[in-house]
């Protein structure tokens, strides 16, 4: 009778434990839409928006190319590879008011050796917003 109840028990316990972890799979993340990448650094202008989108699209940056795509209050400059392959790499600037902007970096790309290229592209935006 009590080896009974302990493989009882023990079913039970599995069936909870297994419960529980496909519940915690699929309330974190499996069934919803991963949270964005949140900005390596941010920075003000006082630059307009497509003005300074422009700028950021028309030099390379690290050998990458800009692509820049223009909409009401909101610019993206996607860079690509030369074969216009694009990277899940961005500028992306926002209007905040007439003649100003702020620019967000990012870049989805971890793996090491990426870091020069966020120093190079604040550099980049920080020319195009006339402050070096």
């Amino acid at each position: 009778m009590k080896e009974t109840r302990r493989v009882t028990t023990i079913r039970t316990l599995c069936a909870v434990l297994l419960a529980s972890g496909i519940s915690a799979c699929t309330t974190t993340g499996l069934t919803t839409k991963p949270q964005p990448t949140p900005p390596l650094w941010t920075s003000s202008y006082n630059v307009g928006y497509t003005v300074m989108a422009n700028c950021l699209a028309a030099q390379p940056i690290s050998g990458f190319t800009g692509v820049p795509q223009i909409e009401a209050n909101t610019a993206i400059v996607t860079l690509s590879l030369n074969d216009g392959t694009q990277m899940n790499i961005r500028f992306i600037v926002t209007r905040t008011g007439p003649g100003s902007s702020v620019v967000e970096w990012r870049r989805l790309l971890t793996v090491g050796g990426w870091e020069p290229i966020d120093s190079e592209a604040r550099n980049r935006a920080d020319a195009c917003g006339g402050l070096s």
